[in-house]
């Protein structure tokens, strides 16, 4: 058996979570039963995991539509190949929902993972997106939903027969830091927050009720990762009076990893996503979790977060209070963390995703 993985993601992403999975399944897979037609790519897990040799392209410069720019590029020459190889693959898995490649590849088998409906929300809309994402999943043999959430929301969306989607969770293995980075890298003891912050990811709230309550706390800070503070972003923090009290760090995997070994707690404000992985991070590396009662994260999570109301800032700032003033609470919770993390394993995702494949041979 021979699977083709698109190049879409590779190209499109540097970090994030579709590339992440994809580059830990195909990592685990047999050698000789896969390949990736990229080239243009500066995506870090598929250097990390050494996938495909990779051209960087301007990986020193950022701007908007970059990553779309590079997939536009990448397109004729992975449709080339894909015709040149039509007798060398046996199922094509899609990375991303650009349907360029079903010309390509006839009549075999595509399967497609569906992660989440951000897309179809009301302050997130993307026509294009909702237009490739429904001819995709037409389209599909077989549709890998990232959580039962995920899939109730295809259902309802979406005509499509659940006979076709598997439900597949993501995964999580220990890391290991090496003892030459025992040290913090951030000084102040801190709340964790992870990710982009902007729309359902409620950012916005969360640092409301930070403010709400930081100054009961004054040695505590809040560290962000991805990108810096916008102007906009600024503005606000200026006018709750925590500028100071926010930093970010750009962080790599490793980085991360320390960041949630030394945080207090992470906090993940998010109201909807298609299965939230800084949650399974925060729990393998021992960092206790507080969530938003929402989504998928009680499907993820299970009774080893601390939940409030992601609307209620008051909620919030309740769970905060709760998490910075107990550290019995905190200890239970990275506990039942470590138990939670040991259920979900990046192998077993690996070879739930073989089992789709061979079942459309």
């Amino acid at each position: 058996m021979k699977v083709l993985f698109d190049p879409q993601i590779f190209t499109s992403q540097v970090y994030g979570g579709v590339s992440k999975y994809f580059a830990e399944v195909i990592a685990r897979m047999p050698a000789d039963s896969w390949t990736v037609p990229a080239w243009l790519s500066n995506n870090e897990y598929a250097r990390h995991y050494g996938l495909f040799k990779q051209i960087p392209f301007l990986p020193k410069y950022d701007f908007r539509g970059k990553g779309r720019f590079m997939v536009e590029l990448i397109k004729p020459s992975a449709w080339a190949y894909m015709r040149l190889k039509r007798k060398q693959y046996d199922v094509v898995h899609q990375t991303n929902f650009d349907t360029y490649l079903f010309n390509a590849i006839g009549n075999k088998p595509l399967v497609t993972t569906y992660h989440d409906i951000n897309f179809l929300t009301e302050h997130n809309y993307v026509p294009r997106m909702v237009k490739l994402q429904t001819a995709s999943l037409r389209r599909a043999d077989a549709v890998v939903a990232i959580s039962n959430n995920t899939k109730a929301d295809m259902l309802r969306y979406f005509d499509i027969d659940p006979a076709k989607i598997r439900v597949i969770y993501h995964g999580i293995d220990t890391p290991v830091i090496p003892e030459t980075l025992s040290g913090r890298l951030v000084k102040d003891p801190y709340i964790l927050y992870v990710g982009a912050r902007h729309l359902f990811k409620n950012f916005d709230t969360f640092i409301t009720a930070f403010a709400q309550i930081a100054h009961r706390y004054p040695e505590v800070k809040v560290v962000c990762t991805r990108s810096d503070i916008t102007p906009a972003e600024g503005e606000m923090l200026k006018r709750l009076g925590v500028a100071d009290r926010v930093q970010v760090v750009k962080a790599d995997e490793m980085t991360l990893n320390r960041l949630y070994r030394d945080a207090l707690f992470f906090v993940f404000p998010s109201k909807y996503e298609g299965f939230g992985m800084p949650i399974l991070e925060a729990m393998v590396n021992g960092c206790p979790v507080a969530l938003a009662n929402a989504s998928c994260f009680p499907e993820i999570a299970g009774d080893s977060g601390l939940y409030f109301d992601p609307s209620d800032v008051d909620s919030i700032a309740g769970a905060l209070e709760r998490m910075l003033d107990d550290e019995n609470l905190r200890s239970e919770l990275r506990e039942k963390g470590y138990r939670r993390a040991a259920q979900f394993s990046w192998q077993r995702t690996a070879d739930m995703h073989i089992e789709v494949y061979r079942s459309l041979l």
